[in-house]
């Protein structure tokens, strides 16, 4: 008696085992699939931080006629180093503008053509970069961060630009990388629309 009660005990003991391990599975999947509990605040306060990135963006520009469709390589360090490469269209495929410590630098791969400005005006405030964003916001004295459908929505508005008066970050909350940036003009049109498709953000 004393056999088969030490054989039942165990096998209870596995069974609660089990049980407990597929709690944890169970809670680390949930876990996963709904990304961080970080509040609005914090995040907002983690991409007032980054200050470095690469991306693989697809920008639209629509002007008062048509609209222009870009993809790009970017890459920002901090204040000192910016790099935009042109993927597309073909005809500006290979396009390559470089700021570095106060020198900007025109390239076209295609036809091995460069030129070299000093004193260029600072191209990382340049709209379509993430960091110009991010600074606009941080000066910004009307500026918000809300959370809508999982996305955390970070938003200023700049009087100085009637073409560039408000403009719009989206950010997936579960792996806090932006999924795009809308730039409205004073009529509340979107003229820029940037999708990223590829981004490694640093702080």
């Amino acid at each position: 008696m004393g056999k088969w009660f030490k054989i039942i005990a165990f096998i209870i003991l596995i069974i609660v085992l089990l049980l407990i391990c597929n709690f944890f599975i169970k809670t680390n999947y949930k876990t996963q699939q709904n990304g961080n509990n970080k509040s609005v605040k914090e995040i907002e306060k983690y991409f007032l931080n980054v200050s470095s990135y690469k991306a693989r963006v697809k920008v639209s520009i629509k002007s008062n006629k048509n609209s222009n469709f870009y993809e790009f390589e970017q890459e920002v360090k901090g204040q000192s180093y910016s790099r935009q490469y042109t993927l597309s269209p073909d005809s500006l495929a290979g396009m390559e503008i470089i700021y570095e410590n106060g020198i900007i630098t025109l390239k076209n791969t295609k036809y091995n053509l460069s030129q070299i400005y000093n004193n260029y005006p600072y191209v990382v405030t340049n709209s379509l970069f993430l960091t110009s964003f991010i600074e606009g916001y941080r000066n910004s004295e009307t500026k918000s961060a809300i959370e809508i459908d999982g996305k955390i929505q970070m938003s200023y508005i700049s009087e100085i630009n009637k073409y560039n008066n408000k403009q719009i970050l989206y950010i997936d909350k579960s792996s806090l990388e932006p999924t795009n940036l809308q730039i409205f003009d004073i009529n509340n049109e979107i003229k820029v629309d940037i999708i990223y498709n590829e981004i490694e953000l640093n702080i």
